[in-house]
C-alpha cells in the first residue's frame, strides 16, 4: 500500500484558506486522529519551510498534551483549521505550548490542550520517508526551537530578495 492510499484524501490548504473545502478537510484530519489515534495527510504552504514541504505527506500520532516538547512538530486545530508547527517554548510541564511555523516572523498565540491533536512523526517527500523521531532530527528540532526567535533575520531578507529577483 502506498503512503497516499492510506492517508486522509483531503487536502489542506495554507493556513490563510477559509474556504468550505479548507474547512471540511480540518474536520476530518482532526476526527481521524481523535479517533484512530493517527492521521496522515497532504499539507500545503511554507510555514515550515524547508523541513516540512507544501505537497508533503505527514504522518502524526495522537499524544498527551503534557508530553509535548520544545523542538517537536505538532498538530493542532484552530478557527476550524489545521496547523503544522513546532513546538518553540514550554516553561513548565503544565504551561501552555508555544508554537511557530520554522519559516514564520511571528509565533502563534499560545496552544491549548483542546486544540491540541498530536505530534508529528514521519514526512513523506517522493520516495523519502524521513523518521523526525530519530536522534539527529530530534537534536535538529531541538536546535530549531531554540533559534526559532531569530529566524525573521534569515527568511525576512530572503523573501525580500526573491521578490527583487521575480517581480
Amino acid at each position: 500500500m502506498s503512503p497516499s492510499s492510506a492517508c486522509v484524501t483531503a487536502r489542506i490548504e495554507s493556513a490563510k484558506s477559509s474556504s468550505r473545502r479548507g474547512t471540511a478537510a480540518s474536520n476530518q484530519i482532526a476526527e481521524k486522529i481523535r479517533t484512530n489515534g493517527s492521521v496522515c495527510f497532504r499539507v500545503f504552504g511554507a510555514s515550515m519551510f524547508p523541513w516540512i514541504r507544501s505537497g508533503d505527506l505527514v504522518f502524526a500520532r495522537s499524544i498527551g498534551y503534557e508530553q509535548a516538547a520544545p523542538g517537536d512538530v505538532v498538530l493542532y486545530e484552530r478557527d476550524e483549521r489545521i496547523f503544522v508547527h513546532r513546538v518553540i517554548l514550554r516553561a513548565s510541564p503544565d504551561a501552555r505550548l508555544i508554537t511557530k511555523g520554522d519559516a514564520l516572523d511571528r509565533e502563534d498565540a499560545p496552544l491549548s490542550r483542546s486544540e491540541f491533536l498530536g505530534r508529528v512523526i514521519r514526512i513523506h517527500r517522493d520516495t523519502r520517508h524521513i523518521d523526525i523521531e530519530s536522534l539527529g532530527w530530534v537534536l535538529a528540532g531541538r536546535l530549531l526551537a531554540g533559534i526559532s526567535r531569530a529566524s525573521s533575520f534569515v527568511y525576512r531578507p530572503g523573501r525580500a530578495l526573491k521578490h527583487l529577483l521575480v517581480g
